[in-house]
């Protein structure tokens, strides 16, 4: 075994908490580029679902994400359409709500 890949203990800060995880050394970077990645995107759409519930937020977190991933990129363009989309959906809340 290499010394690369040894277990390794680390702790990532999602949102305010701590995640220990126990994972290979070699893949510690990654681990905390995805940590650093769904608190940047977690902070936009924070923004865009202002006052809402965390499980709204996280879900489009989640969806921006995957997005990437399926398309193959991390541009700041997918960010864009995921907000586009946010404030639909928020207009469409609203005129359901309006109409009970």
């Amino acid at each position: 075994m290499h010394m690369e890949d040894k277990d390794l203990g680390i702790n990532l800060i999602i949102d305010g908490t701590s995640y220990p995880l126990t994972i290979k050394a070699s893949e510690e970077p990654y681990y905390r580029q995805a940590a650093r990645l769904v608190n940047n995107t977690l902070s936009i759409y924070k923004e865009l679902f202002m006052g809402e519930g965390g499980v709204r937020v996280m879900t489009m977190v989640a969806l921006d994400i995957a997005f990437k991933s399926v398309k193959g990129t991390d541009e700041v363009g997918s960010v864009e359409v995921m907000r586009k989309i946010s404030e639909l959906a928020r207009l469409v809340d609203n005129t359901l709500d309006n109409k009970r």
